[in-house]
């Protein structure tokens, strides 16, 4: 777990402070405090149950994310107010041209209204327990259901990124997405006073 020593380092900042910064594709990196949240980071040996992909629409901030009613858009204000002090902002390590990211989000919004992966979650948490191999790499393919970080590794792969190298985007896990090399923390959201 080595995205721990981190969480303590990352400066928090008010939303609305950052918002302009945020770029298409940047990642959400959630601490929930359901039970079901921390089951997950419990079984994943990670401080984040949840991930989720930043996007502009028009003015809009949204999160596209794979939830429990689906894979859905949320404004992104709504979501930091709901996990204040628990949301943690990751961008690319390396840069992304914009054409790029746009094709990210396109590729994260024609996943929109997927069902969410239900039993691919708990089969991912069975292989963790089990310490099964999760490195069976697939290619990209469109799938019927996702979980969040399937979802968020799917979308980095349409553009040619891997964010866990050996890992199936499949069995990819939030941690997965915390300690990929391939992005960085920049801070930790608050929602706006």
């Amino acid at each position: 777990m080595n995205e721990t020593s981190s969480t303590t380092r990352t400066k928090a900042v008010n939303y609305d402070d950052i918002r302009s910064q945020i770029k298409n594709g940047d990642v959400l990196m959630y601490r929930g405090k359901s039970l079901q949240s921390r089951i997950i980071m419990f079984v994943a040996r990670s401080n984040f149950s949840h991930a989720g992909i930043a996007a502009w629409w028009n003015n809009r901030l949204m999160v596209m994310e794979a939830v429990g009613k689906g894979v859905v858009a949320t404004p992104m204000s709504l979501s930091v107010g709901k996990y204040d002090g628990r949301v943690a902002l990751f961008t690319s390590a390396e840069d992304i041209s914009e054409e790029d990211r746009l094709r990210m989000i396109k590729f994260a919004q024609e996943e929109l209204g997927k069902e969410y992966a239900t039993w691919k979650a708990t089969k991912l948490a069975l292989k963790i327990l089990f310490q099964r191999d999760r490195d069976k790499k697939d290619k990209l393919r469109r799938e019927r259901q996702l979980f969040c970080s399937y979802y968020v590794a799917q979308i980095y792969n349409s553009i040619g990124q891997d964010l866990k190298e050996g890992v199936s985007d499949r069995f990819m896990t939030p941690g997965d997405i915390a300690n990929s090399p391939k992005l960085k923390r920049i801070a930790v959201l608050r929602k706006s006073r």
